[in-house]
């Protein structure tokens, strides 16, 4: 009678289906860039807010108070020293990395072009849950400019909802809570349902908020 051989592994393929990468990355020496943005913020809020360029006016956008500017506005294409500082200095090369990392080779046939708006909250105001559905839209990310003193969790805090509730029953956490700081720079997919709790108290929470396209569309929105 022959002994069989031992069965040996021949193959592994180990697969990570639909990843939600999330790259954080901490700016420090940007006081004085923040400071710019924020006034910069603070000044379109100051002249829109009461008026239709208000994009929270209209009752379609996620956010629930406070300003945001125009749904016809990039903010990437204000002819501002502060926001081109941004875009030179932070924005081109987090979103370089993110999309290598994400795409690896064939993020070199794309083009990533930034589409951004500025948002300004106050106590209570919040965001509700959304995604950003953005025709061609590779990756959706969040810069924290300006965030009141004395915000405790979860005041302020950005939170991801799991798109695979399922896995709850098996030990994974139903949602994913990011810490706000100024500076900071959050990429996302733009599919990753997140929301914004509110926070209590004085003071505002200034942001820019962004979509990053495959490529630069064929009409560019000049503010």
């Amino acid at each position: 009678m022959d002994i069989a051989a031992p069965l040996t592994t021949f193959e592994d393929d180990i697969e990570i289906h639909y990843p939600n990468t999330v790259l954080q990355r901490q700016l420090e020496g940007c006081e004085s860039l923040n400071a710019e943005l924020y006034g910069l913020i603070c000044r379109l809020a100051e002249q829109f807010e009461n008026s239709p360029d208000n994009a929270v006016a209209g009752g379609e956008i996620s956010t629930q108070g406070g300003y945001q500017t125009s749904t016809r506005m990039n903010l990437f294409t204000v002819d501002d020293p502060a926001v081109a500082r941004f875009t030179q200095e932070v924005l081109t090369d987090a979103v370089a990395a993110y999309v290598e990392r994400v795409f690896g080779q064939e993020s070199q046939q794309l083009s990533p072009w930034p589409v951004g708006w500025a948002n300004l909250l106050r106590e209570g105001d919040w965001q509700g849950p959304h995604w950003h559905p953005t025709d061609k839209n590779i990756a959706s990310g969040v810069y924290y400019v300006h965030l009141p003193d004395g915000m405790t969790t979860p005041e302020g805090h950005i939170e991801f909802i799991n798109p695979m509730p399922q896995s709850v029953n098996h030990g994974f956490p139903s949602t994913r809570r990011l810490t706000p700081r100024e500076g900071k720079l959050i990429l996302f997919p733009p599919w990753y349902t997140h929301y914004v709790h509110p926070f209590r108290g004085p003071g505002q929470r200034a942001i820019i908020a962004f979509d990053v396209l495959a490529q630069k569309p064929g009409l560019d929105l000049v503010f």
